[in-house]
């Protein structure tokens, strides 16, 4: 949950007071401005993100970040540019990326720096004295979307130069989105695979090279003022006001000088909206699309939107058009005016089995018990469960043949159902030229009725198909080819499931026996089908064959069934849980990791 500050209607006279009342008077020494070139498509991008969050969080309030995407690598859907980012994109030199300058100050290689020069650069930058304290106080009306910024630079000594420059930046955090080279800052990949980007440039309230700062001798005082109307979305991103931060810096007179000083300003939420929420992002837990089994967790954000604080929320969730189900949250600290919170609502199901599609639609009906005044609704989630081949032989086949940059390849067949990973495969040596290059086939064991997810990475983010040969890749169990293609971005692949045996009585053919989530720290919820009305019976032994659980036999009708594995008073091992259905006997192993 992002706490922010609720202010009070009151509290906005002291703004814009001709008085000094933002920044301290007594001298203090430079705050670190690292303007961070940045680019959805640079492999090593991610690593310079996590270089700069550690600076900036081993010096609390002394940092500030500048994620700026422009160049080569920041081109194509979504865009993530600004003019203001391409802007100061040009200039300086700029040899490769990550790249990033220290308050804009040559270092004896250039202003621009390589991200393994940042950490050294921003404590000679701390250590200095600053002629200039600089901050401001921003309030943001929720009703109205308008956010007021008072800035204030005051001199405690004589500034550098005839004349300064303030500069007003504003930034947001929490954008989920692509990013190649990802699993070089792996707390930022989101459960869906995205990658969450923060400290991104979105629009700047000055003129590129900031506005005028004339007098900048010794206990001069600089106060400025600046409105601005958040649109909903810039570039077809959602502006989500709650992760919102605003830069405020003095630079010297020059387009190109160097930055002497600045701070993030404070954000305040106002409204006159006594009970309000928006739901601002949505997503169901599905990599590659799809899930293992019937059922998905799925995630939603509710941002306080009214003056009241939230306690509780309760959310609706219709699948492929049913009748609801609803969950209530109950907030562990309240959430005030500004404030957000991402909540998970587990294991809705309900999902069509054998690899078809589904839709989820949730929206938010009660705040603190009350009927929530907005619709706050998000529909046509979609979600797909794992592809159902038929039975038949269980002798699969991995063929992948690489473009010419094939250590750019790796992929892992993995065993949801047990947790486990079944093959992997790559990275390879390049080749000399373009053409595709067959890789030694894999050969694999499956298992009926357990769950599989093939994927297959590139860590360029260009697949094997995009000039440089024909790269392919197919997954092959008996005659059925389960996953294939080549022409992706950074990831691709499948989920798949074999059918059990015809022959196993009141069980279908095309369907399978799954449970899920398989490792588990409690419960897995074990799913089937049945084509008539069957007494089913569940038996759970230990690793060494002790009879654990022994559930009472009792008849299902036909239709898809559920039954629970309870591992809460079980220690951590292997159990086997022994499914009879009717006269047949089905065994499935389950891992208990507490």
């Amino acid at each position: 949950m992002k706490k922010l500050l609720l202010i009070t209607l009151g509290l906005t006279a002291a703004l814009g007071a001709s008085s000094q009342v933002i920044v301290s008077t007594t001298p203090s020494n430079k705050n670190v401005i690292l303007e961070e070139l940045t680019g959805k498509t640079c492999t090593f991008c991610p690593d310079g993100h996590k270089r700069a969050q550690a600076i900036k969080d081993a010096n609390p309030g002394r940092v500030v970040i500048l994620n700026i995407h422009t160049g080569s690598y920041a081109a194509g859907t979504p865009n993530y540019r600004s003019p203001w980012g391409d802007y100061v994109g040009g200039l300086f030199n700029v040899t490769g990326y990550p790249t990033g300058a220290i308050n804009r100050t040559d270092y004896g290689t250039g202003v621009m720096h390589s991200r393994g020069d940042w950490l050294a650069n921003s404590a000679t930058t701390l250590a200095q004295s600053s002629p200039v304290n600089v901050g401001g106080n921003a309030i943001i009306d929720l009703d109205t979307r308008t956010l007021t910024l008072d800035v204030e630079a005051y001199y405690t000594a004589n500034g550098t130069g005839s004349a300064n420059k303030m500069n007003v930046v504003i930034m947001q955090s929490n954008i989920a989105g692509p990013q190649v080279g990802a699993s070089f800052y792996p707390a930022q990949i989101l459960p869906n695979g995205d990658y969450n980007h923060n400290h991104m440039v979105r629009h700047t309230l000055t003129p590129n090279a900031g506005d005028n700062i004339a007098a900048i001798s010794a206990t001069s005082l600089y106060q400025n003022s600046y409105t601005y109307t958040i649109p909903t979305q810039i570039n077809n991103i959602p502006v989500n006001l709650a992760d919102l931060e605003v830069a405020v810096y003095v630079s010297e007179g020059a387009s190109t000088g160097k930055v002497i000083s600045g701070d993030y300003a404070s954000i305040a939420f106002q409204t006159a909206t006594p009970l309000a929420a928006t739901n601002n992002t949505a997503t169901l837990d599905a990599d590659l699309g799809s899930v293992c089994g019937n059922t998905v967790d799925a995630n939603i954000q509710i941002t306080n939107m009214g003056n009241t604080a939230l306690t509780t929320a309760t959310i609706e969730y219709v699948v492929n058009g049913g009748a609801p189900g609803t969950y209530q949250h109950t907030f562990a600290t309240a959430l005030q005016t500004g404030q957000y919170e991402d909540i998970i609502i587990p294991s809705i199901s309900g999902l069509t089995l054998g690899g078809a599609a589904s839709t989820v639609d949730l929206s938010i009906t009660l705040l603190n018990g009350a009927a929530n005044p907005g619709t706050n609704s998000s529909n046509g989630l979609a979600v797909s469960t794992a592809f159902t081949m038929p039975s038949g032989s269980t002798s699969g086949v991995i063929n992948v043949s690489t473009d010419r940059y094939s250590s750019e390849t790796t992929w892992e067949l993995y065993n949801e159902s047990t947790g486990t990973s079944v093959a992997t495969g790559g990275p390879w040596p390049d080749a000399s030229s373009n053409g595709a290059t067959p890789q030694t086939p894999v050969n694999v064991s499956i298992i009926p009725g357990d769950c599989y997810k093939f994927v297959i990475n590139d860590s360029y983010g260009d697949g094997m198909d995009s000039g440089y040969g024909v790269g392919t890749y197919s997954v092959v169990v008996g005659s059925t080819t389960v996953s294939s293609g080549g022409n992706f971005a950074s990831i691709d692949g499948d989920k798949f499931v074999m059918a059990f045996p015809v022959g196993i009585d009141g069980v279908t053919s095309n369907n399978s026996l799954s449970i899920f989530p398989n490792p588990t720290t409690d419960f897995s919820t074990i799913t089937f089908e049945l084509t008539e009305a069957t007494s089913v019976k569940m038996e759970v032994m230990n690793s060494t064959g002790s009879l654990v659980v022994n559930n009472e036999v009792e008849t299902m009708n036909a239709g898809t069934q559920k039954v629970t594995f309870d591992g809460t008073d079980l220690p951590n091992g292997i159990y086997f849980v022994n499914l009879t259905l009717g006269e047949k006997v089905i065994t499935k192993k389950v891992s208990l990791i507490k």
